[in-house]
């Protein structure tokens, strides 16, 4: 038997608190405890996983003093158009 709220992926609030703490994340910047619940928020979220895998790859690429890619900058840029839309809507 399946029941009523179940929860079925992640949640888009819990996927925008992850993007705001992102870049700390990566760079080392947030407690033990913090970083544990992203890296577990990041193994079960496709998106927000592949967004941090896009950030890392900017980063590289900045690190090496050379242009990120288009499409890296570009999947970066419709994220956090995405977050913006994300935020606008009521907590369901």
């Amino acid at each position: 038997m399946t029941k009523l709220f179940e929860r079925v992926g992640p949640s888009p609030v819990r996927c925008l608190r992850v993007m705001r703490l992102l870049q700390s994340y990566l760079d080392g910047e947030v407690t033990d405890a913090t970083a544990a619940r992203i890296a577990e928020h990041l193994e079960e979220c496709r998106r927000c996983g592949l967004q941090a895998d896009t950030y890392l790859a900017i980063k590289n690429a900045l690190a090496h003093r050379q242009p990120p890619t288009t499409d890296a900058v570009d999947r970066l840029r419709a994220f956090g158009e995405a977050l913006l839309h994300t935020a606008d809507e009521p907590d369901s």
